[in-house]
């Protein structure tokens, strides 16, 4: 398998012979707005509040949209959220840059039908029993948004196939008792975590942070563990560099790898 990075969680797989592109965010850089335009959430506590009104995504994509978009066979959305799928505040569009002849799937109906509303021309809805693409079977796994209540729906991907190594993408949870029997279920050789521990008031942290990451690694210690998810979105409490600084402090920097954006990691 390969897993590029390409910004914020969203990742181009080539895995089993098919091309996926998760959670594709392609706004280019404060395209997306600031925490300002959308009031129903609330930066946490824990984060400067100065950054209430500093547009996202922080960074520009690291390669131009075609070269990202070149290849995919198909999208999967972990959830829909702005900071996972293009969501223009001004217009209502969603995944505007995205080519809507290519199959996307989803979490839930609820999803479905708002990408059919936005003219993707073939929807489907992820299974816990498994959806099959080619000789990649997909799982459609537990996710928790939020540590005090969960900031909608959400859910993590399993990938298995013949010759392929099983590759957990956790998506945007905490650590749980729903991580961990997926651990135990699936016992992946390749996860990918969402750990810059963004904050929100009312739902706590949203994703994991250095504590988790450790946690995941004491019941995978032969998995190797990549950290996603960073240095884009404004309601974050940790970066790439201070990730380091942690996980050294925790004696697992050589066991978790941090992708810059465009870098691509081979399995």
């Amino acid at each position: 398998m390969k897993i590029q990075q390409i910004r914020n969680a969203t990742l181009k797989l080539s895995y089993g012979g098919k091309v996926f592109l998760i959670d594709p965010w392609l706004a280019a850089k404060g395209e997306t707005g600031a925490f300002a335009d959308f009031p129903s959430f609330t930066i946490g506590a824990d984060v400067d509040p100065a950054v209430n009104d500093v547009a996202m995504p922080l960074v520009d994509l690291p390669e131009p949209v075609d070269k990202i978009l070149e290849g995919v066979n198909v999208y999967l959305l972990t959830h829909l959220h702005p900071d996972h799928f293009d969501f223009n505040p001004a217009t209502k569009a969603l995944g505007a840059p995205l080519d809507h002849a290519v199959p996307l799937f989803v979490q839930n109906e609820q999803e479905a039908m708002a990408m059919k509303q936005a003219g993707f021309q073939e929807v489907g809805v992820l299974e816990g029993s498994g959806t099959r693409f080619g000789q990649v079977t997909l799982y459609k796994v537990a996710a928790t948004h939020g540590e005090e209540k969960p900031c909608g729906p959400s859910c993590g991907l399993v990938f298995q196939a013949p010759g392929e190594k099983t590759l957990y993408i956790a998506g945007d949870t905490v650590w749980y008792d729903g991580v961990v029997q997926n651990l135990k279920k699936f016992q992946p050789e390749v996860i990918v975590l969402n750990t810059c521990c963004a904050s929100l008031v009312g739902y706590g942290h949203l994703i994991m942070d250095d504590a988790a990451v450790e946690n995941v690694h004491k019941m995978a210690p032969q998995a190797q563990i990549v950290a996603s998810h960073m240095d884009v979105v404004t309601h974050a409490t940790l970066t790439r560099k201070t990730l380091r600084e942690k996980l050294a402090a925790r004696g697992l920097l050589d066991k978790v790898l941090i992708p810059e954006d465009g870098e691509t990691l081979t399995f």
